[in-house]
């Protein structure tokens, strides 16, 4: 789902503290809470198995370029065009913002970026190099605070930073109600007639907490299975 990153918001330099809570690679306590605490969701846990996030990615420049990436194409053809783009860059994927910047548009859209995708990652590279952020200076943000920070960035919305918190850092309690395959999830484990609204997302997921990520997951996992109903 596309998000547009906000503007005109004043920057604020991210300094490393406590480190904050990260999901464990088998959290038996988060399935513990969810399956008690809604009987519909137990029913799609026990269908799709064990939770099973790949392993997480450091929240580098490189995750962040790949979500804007990824914004409204499929996970097959997103991983194409970071693919190339990676192989333009020509530093694999711990890359630094400078390279990103000597990218011409011609480059960027060479290797699949469309103009808006093109300027978004441009205006992501000039954020990080202008802000020196690392993993760590990321890491050390509450989930709120991270997505006002990073939506300075043009391109980049809630969704995307979401993705980060989720797949990169790995934060336990983060709902992507604006996501249609979470949005469709629900509507297939609840047995909706209609897919619900955003805001009957956040409604529904309020019970989730505070394990909403491992919950938006498993909506993901029942998308293609065919014998749940």
């Amino acid at each position: 789902m596309a998000d547009q990153g906000s503007a005109g918001k004043k920057s604020q330099a991210v300094k490393p503290s406590v480190r904050l809570p990260r999901l464990p690679q088998q959290p038996r306590l988060a399935l513990r809470h969810l399956r008690l605490a809604d009987s519909q969701l137990a029913r799609a846990i026990d269908h799709v198995g064990g939770f099973a996030m790949p392993t997480s990615r450091p929240a580098t420049l490189y995750s962040l370029c790949r979500a804007i990436i990824g914004q409204q194409l499929s996970t097959t053809v997103a991983g194409r065009i970071a693919e190339r783009f990676v192989a333009a860059c020509g530093q694999g994927e711990d890359i630094a913002p400078k390279v990103v910047l000597k990218l011409s548009d011609e480059q960027l859209r060479a290797v699949g970026l469309s103009g808006a995708k093109a300027r978004s990652v441009r205006s992501l590279a000039e954020f990080w190099h202008r802000e020196e952020l690392t993993h760590e200076s990321l890491e050390a943000m509450p989930d709120d605070e991270l997505i006002d920070y990073l939506t300075q960035v043009k391109g980049i919305g809630p969704w995307t930073v979401k993705m980060i918190l989720i797949f990169c850092l790995r934060r336990p309690d983060v709902l992507p109600h604006e996501d249609l395959g979470v949005r469709a999830g629900i509507k297939k484990i609840y047995r909706l007639d209609q897919l619900p609204t955003p805001k009957e997302t956040i409604t529904i997921a309020e019970k989730w907490a505070p394990y909403r990520s491992v919950a938006s997951w498993y909506c993901w996992r029942v998308l293609p299975l065919k014998d749940f109903c």
